[in-house]
């Protein structure tokens, strides 16, 4: 019988809702993928046809989220923001969307989108870096840089990023306050590089 794709969406949502289910409450490294197939009533084997591994759903989650967050920032810019206000803005919007994975986002982010070599990439981790910093390429690119920022750049930026996730999804502050202060510093501190000037228009690199 041949299964809708209807049917297939249905599955693979009920996978991700039973998967975040169990990620929250029995922990990312403790839940299985057999916990998962178990609970989502479907055959392991069966399940694997939808996400090779849990990381690979756990990824799928913190994407969808990224993809999220980007339309929430594209809806609640005004055009007005200065480039660190922006960056502010953008980076804000997608932690707004993670929140809900925050429990078990660390270890899901560790083996993912992990700075260090490793020796196999994460399709999902990728695909979600690439995009994002390509939404910063083109915000950067709305404030007055005529060329793309360079390679060392992006990765400083990325660096930046990470660090930003590891404390937030830690940060016991009220209200996190010290993710917003440390968004705050490292968004000036990179417009500052690109810009080589500290000026927040880009003028440096304007043609």
């Amino acid at each position: 019988m041949r299964i809708s794709e209807q049917a297939k969406q249905e599955t693979r949502v009920r996978i991700l809702e039973k998967a975040a289910e169990l990620f929250i409450g029995k922990g990312f490294e403790d839940s299985t993928t057999r916990d998962i197939a178990l609970a989502a009533g479907l055959a392991a084997g069966t399940m694997f046809n939808y996400f090779p591994s849990k990381e690979t759903l756990a990824m799928n989650m913190v994407g969808d989220a990224f993809r999220q967050g980007r339309e929430d920032f594209k809806r609640r810019r005004s055009g007005k923001e200065g480039l660190t206000e922006e960056l502010y803005l953008f980076v804000a919007s997608g932690l707004r969307r993670l929140r809900p994975l925050r429990p078990f986002l660390g270890p899901v982010l560790e083996r993912s989108l992990s700075p260090f070599p490793r020796k196999n990439i994460c399709p999902e981790g990728e695909t979600a870096r690439l995009e994002h910093l390509a939404a910063v390429q083109e915000i950067i690119g709305r404030h007055g840089f005529a060329e793309t920022p360079d390679y060392v750049a992006m990765t400083m930026y990325w660096s930046l990023y990470l660090g930003i996730l590891a404390c937030w999804s830690n940060d016991e502050s009220p209200n996190q306050e010290s993710s917003h202060a440390l968004i705050d510093y490292s968004i000036r501190m990179f417009v500052q590089v690109i810009s080589g000037v500290g000026s927040d228009k880009g003028e440096a690199h304007a043609s």
